[in-house]
């Protein structure tokens, strides 16, 4: 059990009190058991409440995996673009296509100052339907983009994610 500095100074005068007066020590000694109990520690609520009065700002929401945008398309060669979300740190590609064996070519960039478009990663996929990422930390960029190349028109399915 926690005690803070306030139920500290109860117990101390209570003791002392009760060693001026002899007869009277068990009767507080029971007291004081069932006073313990009623200085807890504040719960999780009023401690956020009280950081929100002090700060002036909640707490800061969980990060988690936001989709940014999805599509579908029969194409051979398709290429993509979108906007990073503010403080989002981590971005990715996941992609999957169908089709007859063949292969399917991933590119992901990103648009540098000067306008030009960089390769940050590349893959080479089987096209079997399995979704399959392209993951890059620590991104700074306005925008981003991913292109797919496939031999031959193919179903190509794309999901552009950012977490934070």
């Amino acid at each position: 059990m926690r005690i803070n500095i306030a139920t500290r100074a109860v117990l101390l005068g209570v003791a002392s009190a009760a060693a001026l007066s002899l007869a009277s020590a068990p009767v507080r000694a029971v007291a004081i058991t069932q006073q313990a109990p009623a200085a807890a520690a504040p719960s999780a609520v009023q401690r956020a409440t009280a950081a929100e009065a002090v700060f002036g700002q909640t707490t800061a929401a969980r990060a988690k995996w936001v989709t940014l945008k999805h599509q579908s398309k029969r194409v051979s060669n398709w290429s993509v673009t979108w906007d990073r979300k503010y403080g989002h740190r981590v971005m990715q590609v996941k992609a999957r296509c169908w089709g007859k064996g063949r292969t399917m070519n991933t590119a992901f960039e990103y648009r540098n100052r000067w306008g030009a478009w960089r390769i940050m990663k590349s893959a080479k996929w089987p096209c079997d339907g399995t979704p399959r990422y392209l993951r890059v930390t620590n991104a700074g960029h306005k925008k981003y983009g991913a292109s797919f190349t496939v031999s031959g028109r193919q179903t190509v399915e794309y999901w552009a994610q950012s977490y934070g």
